[in-house]
């Protein structure tokens, strides 16, 4: 048996194909879409006064954390109010692992202040709320991963 092959009129699915490109061409290409970044809010609360400043310092390695300041990539500096909370938003970052060191600076001398037994005097934390025994947390305990378009890390000043 033979059967006939008719050719097919291609011109009546023109438009279709031109919005398919269009379309296509629309749409980002995979190697921007893999690399992708968030952001990273910090609420600070507890603060016992709105004295001087709170010192937002944020991390993305171990080497350093939390006292070297030239391992610090990104910083905030917020002025407390009577709501007794700030908030820090840190943008267009890398998905990965960071860490957040936060200090409640309250005579702005830019840095910890320490009283008796060398114990701190103003107030600190840490991302995840990491308890403080006798030494600053390693970055392993405050690490945490941005790996969406938005992280939120809800953090407690201790005293």
């Amino acid at each position: 048996m033979i059967q006939t092959i008719r050719a097919i009129d291609f011109s009546r699915f023109r438009p279709c194909l031109l919005l398919a490109v269009i379309l296509l061409a629309s749409y980002p290409p995979l190697s921007a879409q893999e690399a992708e970044s968030g952001s990273i809010t910090v609420t600070i609360t507890g603060l016992r006064s709105a004295n001087g400043e709170i010192l937002v310092s944020l991390y993305d390695k171990a080497e350093g954390f939390p006292r070297d300041r030239s391992a610090i990539i990104r910083t905030a500096a917020l002025v407390p109010d009577d709501s007794m909370q700030v908030t820090a938003i840190f943008e267009a970052l890398p998905y990965g692992d960071y860490a957040i060191a936060v200090l409640h600076d309250e005579d702005l001398s830019a840095g910890m202040t320490f009283g008796k037994l060398h114990l701190p005097k103003e107030g600190y934390c840490f991302s995840n709320n990491v308890k403080v025994r006798f030494k600053a947390p390693k970055f392993e305990k405050a690490k945490f991963a941005l790996d969406r378009e938005i992280v939120t890390q809800v953090l407690r000043v201790r005293y």
